[in-house]
């Protein structure tokens, strides 16, 4: 009996599962197929005939169809990035784990290029400081992690380079 998959990036083969204990990192379709269902990553931590156990991000372990795991996860993705640029799966699903991923981190700040995104915490959080302005002043953007005041540094110092108005837009959903 042949088995194939319908991609190629899919996860190698049903042998695969066989011989193997688990702690890679994958995605997985999801289990509902609405307009906002997104892939879940989560870790390999158990593997039977026909299903595989993950730990999702959240620390919630899901039982899993093998058929329902769809791709492992790009190194990337598992660790999280300051500058989602730098992501190698750019998809939607690697986009947000990132941002959650971030996010539980207390790390609300997130490049795009020279994008800033920013998530609000719901919380006080001390990265407010003048110890932390004087630290962004006069760096380039991947020297330190991402913030507002990198922002705005950048642009200051824009405007003095280069003697034109700059502008800085935010959005807020």
């Amino acid at each position: 009996m042949a088995v194939s998959w319908s991609l190629d990036w899919f996860l190698h083969t049903p042998t695969y599962f066989a011989n193997h204990t688990g702690g890679d990192y994958i995605w997985i379709q999801p289990v509902s197929r609405g307009e906002f269902d997104i892939p879940v990553g989560g870790k390999i931590v158990g593997i039977e005939s026909s299903r595989v156990k993950i730990v999702d991000d959240d620390g919630v372990e899901l039982y899993v169809s093998n058929q329902q795991v769809f791709k492992h996860m790009h190194v990337s993705s598992i660790n999280g990035v300051d500058d989602m640029i730098n992501l190698g799966d750019l998809q939607e699903y690697a986009i947000l784990r990132n941002l959650h991923k971030r996010y539980r981190e207390k790390n609300i700040y997130t490049y795009t290029g020279t994008m800033l995104i920013a998530i609000n915490p719901y919380e006080v959080l001390p990265i407010y400081t003048n110890s932390l302005i004087k630290q962004y002043q006069n760096k380039k953007f991947e020297e330190l992690p991402p913030h507002i005041f990198a922002i705005g540094d950048n642009s200051y110092n824009n405007m003095k380079t280069t003697k034109l108005n700059q502008c800085i837009v935010i959005r807020v959903v």
